[in-house]
């Protein structure tokens, strides 16, 4: 399904996500340079879809945190998004030829991802809580413990390849990069689900974030 976009960029995690501090006046007009190209190149889409969590292939319950995140949540809802081969272009020529607001559109890419998916998923706790059900947050390959292989069955199981045009490389990445997949609990009572924490995430070596003394994610899963 089509997705809108937000009204306004999320700018100040955007500049995060640059390493930058929220008083950095030049960043945040390099961030508003690109964020008229980059509205115009995104189209997001997003797809979802319920199983019974006792059927999910083992791919999608590999580790200990997804595990402990689902909890007792009889069902899972299965959680796609991406904002579509036009951002991926975009990010590719500001590559050749400007390189700071290639960065920039990476950035503020990434802050739109997020706030695409933070919208969706409000929409189906909203349509999930009619019937009288509750979602934990949503939770993704590579974070915690949760290893990327799952991205390739997550998107098999949707079909995104066809229904939104996600595809996954065989390195587990997806494509178009700007894309999210995730799954998320069902239960009859409020669920908070599991925050996995640094030490098993599977960018602990490599985190810009614990570089810079902090951590991607400050506040708990809900």
């Amino acid at each position: 399904m089509q997705l809108s976009l937000p009204a306004a960029p999320d700018y100040a995690q955007a500049l995060r996500y640059l390493g930058a501090p929220p008083e950095d006046t030049s960043s945040r007009a390099l961030l508003e340079r690109c964020a008229g190209p980059l509205w115009q190149a995104a189209a997001p889409r997003g797809i979802s879809r319920a199983v019974p969590t006792g059927q999910l292939p083992a791919e999608l319950t590999a580790g200990q945190d997804i595990r402990l995140h689902l909890g007792d949540s009889a069902q899972t809802l299965l959680f796609a998004v991406t904002l579509g081969p036009g951002v991926d272009v975009l990010l590719r020529r500001l590559a050749v030829t400007d390189v700071a607001a290639s960065a920039a559109a990476d950035a503020l890419a990434s802050a739109l991802v997020e706030q695409v998916c933070d919208a969706y998923e409000e929409d189906l706790r909203r349509e999930w809580q009619q019937n009288g059900l509750y979602l934990t947050g949503r939770f993704s390959p590579g974070y915690g413990d949760y290893p990327l292989a799952a991205q390739p069955v997550l998107c098999r199981l949707l079909d995104t390849h066809r229904a939104i045009g996600l595809s996954t490389a065989p390195s587990c990445m997806l494509t178009p990069c700007k894309s999210v997949t995730a799954l998320l609990g069902i239960g009859d009572t409020p669920r908070r689900g599991h925050r996995a924490g640094c030490g098993h995430c599977a960018l602990r070596t490599t985190c810009a974030y614990r570089k810079r003394g902090t951590f991607c994610d400050a506040e708990p899963t809900v």
